[in-house]
């Protein structure tokens, strides 16, 4: 647990200064909010390991060991709500939130990708790996709160992002909503649900790595981000305005998709845990809602602002349509992922986590 942490809290660093350094005209602020942010998270997360070993007969850090022990509820829950702190953080969970939508923004379109695509999903390993994995009776005790802060997050970041001006940011918020899907999943105890969650972490990293890359070449090629202004850029950039579309639908969860699977899992294992959650499904939908109405006024509408000088380099569409290609085959044949996922949910069934 102790490399666990090491190695957790090493990644901050150069996404401190990846932020800090080539970032926006706010990168300062930025960058410190999101290192104050995720390290009193892991702060706290370490406190939950500490207490961990000394509650441990023999005291002990090894994983191995621990996920075999099996502690009382009342010093499991104490220990799970600790560690959830530094996963929710990072995955992230509302309303622990605030850090990613200031650091997306500041962030440069690549830094974002990787923001996006690898280090949010540490959360969610971190809550599959370790807190189902060390605390299985106290997660199964707060699931009805964390599968409560799921829907929050869900909802808020879909709501949130209807409202944004700056495609970035509404990118951004969008990548908070999808994040509520791997919690949701993740606690639903269901293997279909925890597949379903280990699934949409793989394919929001396709499907949001596009839209921020996408950012970064529309705002290189036109000068602006915000969606008033983008008026017309389709006109003048037909290829790019295409790969916008598909971006756009796979992070919707369009069919077709890999995204869509991913989520008709986890809504459905939701729906099987309580009927209630039934009105999930309203997300997928204020989703498409926002998605539509961006891509309306950016490629249907007559051009009124600033008008792009070219079509992207044909280097950067190359690089935009890679995203596509897993998102495309593994909606039509997800079989090669989700068989390695299953292989894995069905390996914590044995050991009574799902």
């Amino acid at each position: 647990m102790i490399l666990f942490y090491v190695f957790w809290e090493l990644v901050l660093i150069p996404m401190f200064f990846f932020i800090g350094v080539w970032g926006g005209p706010n990168k300062k602020y930025a960058a410190m909010k999101f290192l104050i942010f995720t390290h009193v998270g892991s702060t706290v997360m370490l406190l939950g390991f500490i207490a961990l070993y000394v509650f441990s007969q023999p005291n002990t850090f090894d994983l191995v060991a621990l996920s075999t022990l099996r502690l009382p509820l009342m010093l499991q829950v104490p220990m799970a709500v600790a560690v959830f702190f530094g996963f929710a953080v990072k995955l992230p969970v509302v309303p622990f939130h605030t850090w990613l939508p200031d650091a997306h923004v500041e962030a440069p379109a690549p830094i974002s990708v990787l923001l996006a695509g690898l280090l949010l999903k540490m959360g969610g390993y971190g809550f599959i790996r370790i807190m189902l994995g060390l605390f299985p009776e106290a997660s199964r005790f707060l699931a009805p709160g964390l599968v409560g802060l799921a829907v929050l997050t869900m909802f808020y970041g879909a709501i949130v992002a209807m409202i944004q001006q700056d495609l970035k940011r509404m990118i951004a918020l969008t990548s908070i909503n999808h994040m509520g899907y791997v919690l949701l999943g993740a606690f639903s105890f269901t293997a279909m649900g925890l597949s379903g969650a280990v699934f949409q972490m793989f394919n929001h990293a396709c499907a949001i790595g596009i839209l921020f890359l996408m950012s970064g070449v529309i705002h290189q090629q036109m000068g602006t981000r915000t969606i008033r202004e983008l008026s017309g850029f389709g006109r003048v950039m037909p290829v790019t305005a295409v790969l916008l579309v598909l971006g756009s639908l796979g992070a919707m969860g369009f069919p077709s998709f890999g995204s869509f699977i991913s989520e008709y899992m986890v809504i459905l294992s939701a729906i099987k845990v309580n009927l209630l959650l039934a009105a999930v499904v309203l997300v997928p939908a204020i989703t498409a809602g926002y998605f539509v109405w961006m891509l309306r006024r950016v490629l249907l509408s007559s051009p009124e602002g600033k008008v792009a000088r070219s079509e992207a380099p044909v280097y950067e569409l190359l690089t935009l349509a890679a995203f596509l290609v897993p998102l495309l085959l593994l909606g039509i044949y997800p079989a090669p992922v989700l068989s390695v996922i299953n292989s894995t949910v069905i390996g914590l069934a044995r050991l009574g986590l799902v």
